[in-house]
């Protein structure tokens, strides 16, 4: 799976060549396409540039088992959620494109590397989600123009009969999802005075702030979704009506949608540590009391500053006890050596 380096031009037109119409043909005893090959190394390159050349994400091996899954239970979870989220840019061009001569087409096309940019991205996590979101997607009726290309491009999933219905389902809720966070920023201002507020800061406070403002919103988001028949559907509500087992919402969406889907399968792989505010991986800091949980900056920890607040107080209570059990423990044995009892 090693290639020449040089740039990306390069690295193209060497895959052309080595594997040309052969790209989802396992040659091996395995059946292992060159898809399969790269995402056992969890090399997301090398797998995004066989998907760019026509790699099927639904071709399976000797065992049955998806690319993705493959790179999921070699512990490549990120690798798995790029295979998984993958959208050819061409599907994003069509609607760049105008229907007819003289007509407006539904993307503006300098819109389009942004946009495909954004629905690429694999942690759906809102706060992230709000994060990464271009300001210009907020710029006069941009917004407006982008969230009826999400919905038509949720609708458009469920002609691929080709690909796996689960794939199917999950791209057409991403899409649905990130349609119903941009609206909600889009949505006028209820703030009465005159001085302006960004959306994106608006949203943040409300999560922040609002109890249970969030899991509604999502809750909802999950409601509205169609077709109803779907399964993605009815497991997202069997998830909701377990009772004392009920997932909140923000789960069910990252385990069945986002980028804790992949982690969902059998592995021997630790996932990695995430930022308890956006979910983002590997994050750099921790709260100054409990220091128990962890997130990316400044900016993430004084968002989930407010929700963390009673868990904090009852970790640093766990840990206070801990310690003053162990330090009793110790003292007993230190005065059992003694003869005290």
């Amino acid at each position: 799976m090693s290639h020449p380096g040089g740039g990306r031009g390069d690295r193209l037109e060497q895959a052309d060549h080595t594997w040309g119409s052969r790209v989802n043909y396992g040659s091996n005893d395995n059946q292992n396409s060159p898809l399969h090959l790269a995402a056992i190394k969890g090399n997301i390159e090398m797998c995004s540039l066989l998907l760019k050349f026509g790699a099927k994400r639904y071709v399976t091996n000797h065992i049955n088992r998806t690319a993705a899954q493959m790179a999921a239970e070699n512990g490549h979870f990120h690798c798995a959620a790029m295979i998984n989220n993958f959208v050819p840019q061409e599907e994003v061009r069509y609607y760049t494109l105008p229907e007819f001569t003289g007509a407006e087409p539904k993307l503006p096309p300098e819109l389009e590397g942004i946009f495909y940019r954004f629905i690429m991205m694999t942690n759906i996590h809102p706060v992230k989600v709000v994060f990464e979101l271009p300001p210009v997607f907020l710029v006069n009726d941009n917004a407006l123009k982008i969230v009826n290309v999400l919905q038509l491009m949720s609708k458009r999933q469920f002609y691929k009969k080709e690909e796996c219905p689960s794939t199917v389902e999950m791209l057409s809720f991403k899409f649905h999802y990130l349609a119903t966070i941009l609206f909600e920023l889009a949505k006028p201002n209820d703030d009465t005075s005159k001085k302006q507020t960004d959306p994106k800061d608006v949203f943040i406070q409300k999560i922040s702030t609002v109890e249970n403002y969030l899991q509604q919103f999502l809750y909802e988001c999950i409601v509205k979704f169609c077709p109803k028949d779907t399964t993605l559907f009815r497991k997202m509500v069997s998830y909701m009506v377990q009772g004392m087992d009920s997932l909140p919402p923000l789960d069910i969406i990252l385990l069945l949608v986002g980028n804790k889907r992949a982690q969902s399968v059998e592995s021997t792989a630790e996932p990695s540590p995430t930022c308890a505010a956006c979910d983002e991986i590997n994050p750099s800091k921790k709260c100054p009391k409990c220091k128990a949980v962890q997130y990316c900056n400044r900016e993430c920890l004084k968002i989930h500053s407010v929700m963390h607040k009673k868990k904090c107080k009852q970790i640093r209570k766990e840990i206070k006890d801990l310690k003053s059990s162990e330090e009793t423990s110790a003292l007993a044995k230190c005065l059992s050596k003694i003869g005290i009892k």
